[in-house]
């Protein structure tokens, strides 16, 4: 019964006006430093504190110039596949004999208009793009938070991918 209740306070306790951050997170590396598991010159992944499966590791890019998947735009699409790849890397690196029918990736969806200054649901906890692998997931878990049920909170990895190689393809043309 407490998963219920849990789920339903979350719910509840969703942004529907748009919520602007003042500190960021993943910008404080003091907040995070002892869990880096990768580092790049322009990619972190770190192990997230709240872990959802057996690994649960975030990705995310140094620069704070996305605040979440609604801004990406077609040009953002070779950063998107770096992520892929180093999700890619850890995954054959930490764990190569997990199936990829038990990793869950992808982005909670961010700020979007519902109508005039209401918007859909805040997901995001922490405004600066991030990707979460989290490997053999939580049923709970993945069903309530990580959602690839319900597009309205949750896109895929590859999701965003198609959408942003869609444009570039649009874009080419117009």
């Amino acid at each position: 019964m407490g998963k219920i209740q849990a789920f339903f306070h979350y719910l509840a306790h969703l942004e529907w006006t748009e919520k602007v951050q003042t500190h960021c997170t993943f910008c404080d590396r003091s907040k995070f430093e002892a869990n880096i598991v990768y580092e790049d010159d322009s990619l972190l992944a770190i192990n997230n504190r709240s872990k959802a499966g057996l690994h649960h590791w975030l990705i995310l890019p140094k620069s704070h110039r996305w605040r979440d998947i609604e801004v990406l735009v077609s040009e953002d699409a070779h950063l998107v596949q770096s992520m892929i790849r180093l999700k890619e890397q850890l995954l054959e690196k930490h764990c190569s004999t997990v199936s990829p029918a038990d990793v869950h990736t992808g982005f909670h969806r961010g700020r979007r208009i519902f109508f005039r200054k209401v918007y859909w649901p805040d997901i995001v906890s922490i405004h600066h793009l991030h990707m979460h692998v989290i490997v053999e997931p939580r049923f709970w878990l993945k069903f309530f938070k990580y959602p690839s049920w319900l597009p309205l909170m949750w896109k895929s990895e590859k999701q965003v991918e198609r959408e942003l190689n869609e444009r570039t393809k649009r874009s080419a043309k117009g």
